[in-house]
């Protein structure tokens, strides 16, 4: 089975640096086996329980080098219904969104039915175009339409949301793709009991994406990295917000707290 090989390089860093690398949500082992150096501790995040490998230094330049196992089958979470309230990324609570998922699914009642009625919605409505390292709110989504995989992913989730079905962007690594990290989508069908997975910027793509993916199924190797929006990630007196937990983290300040202008270079490979 392939791996996901990582090297983060950072230069110029200033008196005190905090990093959180990403680590696979879904895979038994040991970070130790997969980090080095391994001077970290594991930190989580509170609202969905994320973990990274948190580091803190005072060096000039730092290197991180990382080779994780890849899954992505989705876990059983027993609480859904955390991933059916609306935040600053996933707008569930728009109104604008509220009337399309309502003239979508008005009169369903069955999960998977309003989960491929939002997705053949979504993957017609949009355009993928114009990727960011961020991550495009639901609602800018919409306004916009030329988006890239988290436009659709956020967009996707705040539907279902509002059409009371629980979903959680999900984010990580494609292997096969262009850039590397990609964002999909799980939905919980509370007929089967069972979080099912849909990558609706794929599903757009078609043939022009090596990614094999569409509603209700990911074929592709991939790493799951975070699931869920808005995070807030612990440290050492500090708490860091992060729309998304899917690339390293790095907040670097001088002595009198001021942020430092650092380099950094993330290069990956399959081994």
């Amino acid at each position: 089975m392939k791996k996901l090989k990582m090297r983060l390089e950072l230069s110029g860093l200033g008196d005190k640096t905090h990093i959180w690398f990403p680590l696979p949500q879904r895979i038994n082992g040991e970070p130790e086996e997969w980090l080095n150096p391994q001077n970290f501790k594991i930190v989580t995040d509170k609202k969905f329980n994320n973990r990274s490998a948190y580091f803190l230094t005072s060096l000039s330049e730092f290197k991180i080098s990382a080779i994780f196992p890849l899954s992505n089958n989705p876990d059983d979470m027993d609480n859904p219904e955390i991933f059916l309230k609306s935040n600053s990324l996933v707008q569930s609570d728009s109104p604008a969104i509220k009337n399309i998922a309502n003239s979508l699914t008005a009169g369903s009642v069955d999960d998977n039915e309003k989960a491929k009625m939002c997705f053949d919605w979504v993957t017609g409505y949009l355009e993928y175009a114009n990727p960011i390292r961020g991550l495009y709110s639901s609602v800018q989504a919409l306004t916009d339409r030329k988006v890239d995989c988290g436009g659709f992913s956020t967009l996707f989730t705040a539907l279902l949301r509002t059409s009371n079905v629980p979903a959680r962007c999900v984010f990580g690594w494609a292997i096969q793709s262009k850039f590397g990290y990609h964002a999909w989508v799980e939905f919980f069908d509370n007929q089967k009991h069972s979080w099912i997975p849909c990558d609706p910027s794929v599903a757009h793509l078609g043939k022009r994406t090596k990614l094999d993916a569409g509603f209700g199924f990911i074929n592709d190797e991939r790493a799951v990295f975070s699931v869920g929006e808005d995070l807030n990630l612990p440290g050492d007196n500090i708490e860091w917000n992060v729309p998304l937990l899917q690339l390293p983290v790095v907040v670097s300040v001088d002595k009198n707290g001021i942020p430092a202008k650092f380099s950094e270079k993330l290069t990956w490979s399959t081994v």
